[in-house]
């Protein structure tokens, strides 16, 4: 099993979140569809737009119950300092393909709340396009899919940062089609289009 969910990095991680959840409001960001957002850990995929290296500290900071990130790069975990970041903010190792569906897998019937960016990189300009494994995951665990748009982390983007929630999608239909509705979903998300 990957290495997340350690206690010492989840109780550094508690710790930051409240501190910058402070800051963040302060300085204007908003969450709008907050009633789309699990209350409490749950067998549940958040799927988002990737703009930035900072996305995962709003999401992190947006959400109540702590969740996975899945994932990144193994040329990420090389560095110690970045490294002991990812552990914090608990971002799952990224090998393959297969490696990832099953970790995924894993994660999900252990009752556990993912983050997925379906674009399975950064995408500053905006939305980039959709890789499957999103969907794959998705059709199959069988569980919802929550769509978020984060706006304002990178500088073209201008006005107060924000995340967008919208409703839970179903996992149906085959993969390429479901990651089409994904994208859609995300995109009409966006408060500034």
């Amino acid at each position: 099993m990957m290495n997340v969910n350690r206690p010492h990095y989840l109780f550094i991680r508690f710790l930051l979140k409240n501190v910058l959840h402070a800051v963040f409001c302060i300085k204007g960001y908003r969450i709008y569809g907050r009633e789309n957002l699990p209350v409490r850990r749950k067998s549940a995929i958040l799927i988002a737009n990737h703009a930035a290296f900072i996305d995962s500290v709003y999401l992190i900071c947006s959400l109540r119950p702590r969740f996975v990130i899945c994932g990144a790069k193994p040329k990420y975990f090389q560095k110690w300092m970045i490294r002991q970041l990812f552990f914090i903010a608990n971002i799952m190792k990224v090998e393959n393909h297969d490696q990832f569906l099953k970790d995924c897998g894993q994660l999900l019937q252990n009752n556990e709340l993912i983050l997925i960016y379906p674009e399975m990189g950064r995408f500053p300009e905006g939305p980039g396009p959709f890789k499957k494994w999103a969907a794959e995951v998705a059709l199959s665990n069988r569980v919802p899919v929550i769509p978020c748009y984060l706006y304002g982390t990178t500088g073209g983007q201008s006005g107060k940062k924000c995340l967008t929630v919208g409703p839970a999608i179903t996992a149906e239909g085959d993969p390429e089609a479901l990651t089409q509705l994904f994208r859609k979903s995300i995109i009409d998300l966006n408060p500034h289009p």
